[in-house]
């Protein structure tokens, strides 16, 4: 039989086997299979009478299987109802749990994030510290003469009066005074023969043989004192020290000579044990059991 053609502007209706429910659809195909099939058998036969029809086992056994099934489907998915909400109810706790701990470890690494900043901070200023103190440890020992230093400056020789005459020798207290004049003049290094001369050294005479720092130099004396090589030689004869020198020069006769040089190496100082010190603040008449003094 012909189905009608749906009206115009109606909405296509959906095949039967889309809206037949699906067990329905399942047990009316196999019962209808079930019947061809016995149809099929008959023609063969030649018994094309019509005949009462009775459902076949087969059909009827599917029909109780499906039906089995779907009980047992329904049962197992109500068991199981509770322990799923049970299990979502623990993934949930887990989720919360885990996002506490996530955030009090964002916490941590922010506390951490500002104490390496803090120390970083800290390092760069203790850097710069100890970048200040080299440079003043460095300083002091150019000053002080316990570092080799080299240099542009003025090397002067210095020589008795030719003929060998006593009074023509020079004396530690020449040589001294003309090193007073170079530093006076803006030297910041001085030696003697390549003796450093320091505070803690000294210029001697031991009977006829000069000293510097304890050690005997022989004439000629090689005075070289890193400076200004524009300006040292013509401030020596504006200090006092100098003067004094070159009036010693012209009145014994030593031999003198100077000429500027690029560079100048001059050796580290002997290193002395200090035997007594006393900080500037202290009382100087302390004793070396108060404040202030340690021998």
């Amino acid at each position: 039989m012909a189905e009608p053609e749906p009206r115009p502007g109606a909405e296509p209706r959906l095949p039967e086997h889309v809206t037949t429910p699906l067990l329905t659809l399942i047990t009316t195909r196999s019962m209808d299979e079930d019947y061809a099939h016995v149809a099929q058998k008959r023609a063969a036969a030649g018994d094309d009478g019509p005949q009462a029809t009775r459902p076949h086992w087969s059909s009827l056994l599917a029909v109780a299987v499906l039906g089995l099934m779907a009980a047992v489907v329904a049962v197992q998915t109500d068991r199981e109802a509770p322990a799923e909400e049970l299990s979502r109810a623990a993934l949930v706790e887990q989720i919360d749990n885990r996002s506490d701990q996530v955030r009090a470890l964002q916490s941590q690494i922010a506390d951490l994030n500002r104490s390496n900043a803090a120390l970083a901070s800290s390092s760069t200023k203790n850097q710069g510290e100890l970048d200040d103190m080299e440079t003043r440890v460095r300083r002091a020992e150019l000053v002080s003469g316990f570092s080799a230093v080299h240099g542009p400056g003025v090397r002067i020789t210095v020589d008795d009066r030719p003929g060998g005459e006593v009074d023509g020798e020079v004396l530690d207290e020449d040589l001294a005074t003309l090193v007073d004049g170079l530093f006076a003049a803006g030297a910041e290094a001085v030696a003697i023969n390549d003796q450093r001369v320091n505070a803690l050294g000294g210029i001697r005479n031991t009977n006829r043989a000069v000293h510097v720092n304890g050690r005997p130099v022989n004439a000629p004396y090689v005075v070289s004192a890193i400076g200004d090589p524009r300006t040292l030689q013509a401030r020596l004869v504006e200090t006092y020290q100098g003067q004094q020198w070159f009036a010693r020069v012209n009145n014994y006769g030593f031999v003198y000579a100077a000429e500027n040089v690029d560079d100048i190496r001059l050796p580290a100082a002997p290193e002395r044990v200090l035997r007594d010190v006393i900080e500037l603040d202290a009382d100087p008449n302390s004793g070396p059991e108060r404040e202030g003094s340690s021998p």
